[in-house]
């Protein structure tokens, strides 16, 4: 696929993980548009720095990325690069979370990662792309993270990993980058406790940053060819 030809929708486009994605697609000349749901006044910042266009989504109504897909393919802007950095965390153990976390949770982490899979995979066959979905579990890692948001992580995993038997013979890759802790977005709303142990355990000893996850997850979705259903580790060594 000609990558001069590309064009991309980011999920999330105003959080730490999102921005940085769309940074790394500029500076590799991919047109980009990108979704934001409260954040308005940094989504209109990256539009004007970026060039990218900006787009009010709520993934928590469960017809939006369905209204999203077809408004875009009716301005023959429809992208061939979609990629998932929206979620959330609801820091509740597992015995004080409510029924209302679960769903919240579910509905942006897990129902939104379906969405995309058939919104815009069934949209591209014939033209292939890459979908590739953000997230925070390998599928092997037992860390001390909120029981609802792994609950939501591994079952984006699992969805993706079938997903893609129905998506290759369109042409359609979708694989999953699972990030380790970040020192920015979602990693600053965990215990810090937690961060002191990941780093004593990380190989690098370190916290990841936003640059780095943006830099594997662009190169998942415009440079890989062959990698399909599958979940890739950039978290440090943990």
């Amino acid at each position: 696929m000609n990558e001069s030809k590309r064009s991309a929708l980011v999920l999330g486009g105003t959080g730490a993980v999102g921005s940085a994605v769309l940074a790394e697609l500029t500076r590799a000349g991919i047109p980009s548009a990108f979704t934001y749901n409260q954040a308005e006044a940094r989504a209109r910042a990256l539009e004007n720095e970026l060039a990218a266009r900006a787009l009010r989504l709520d993934l928590a109504d469960p017809t939006s990325l369905g209204r999203l897909a077809a408004s875009l393919e009716a301005e023959g802007v429809l992208p061939d690069v979609v990629i998932h950095c929206a979620a959330i965390v609801r820091t509740a153990r597992v015995f004080e979370a409510t029924d209302d976390d679960w769903e919240a949770t579910m509905a942006l982490n897990a129902r939104s990662v379906f969405q995309v899979c058939r919104e815009f995979g069934r949209r591209l066959e014939g033209r292939g792309g890459d979908l590739v979905f953000v997230s925070a579990l390998d599928r092997t890692q037992s860390l001390p993270v909120p029981a609802i948001f792994a609950a939501s992580q591994g079952a984006s995993s699992a969805l993706v990993m079938a997903a893609a038997k129905d998506l290759g013979p369109r042409g359609v890759r979708a694989n999953v980058v699972a990030l380790g802790l970040l020192d920015a977005g979602i990693g600053t709303q965990l215990d810090p406790k937690l961060a002191d142990e990941y780093r004593n355990f990380s190989a690098l000893r370190r916290l990841g940053t936003p640059e780095e996850a943006a830099k594997t997850i662009t190169w998942f979705a415009l440079h890989n060819t062959y990698a399909n259903g599958k979940v890739l580790s950039a978290n440090g060594g943990i």
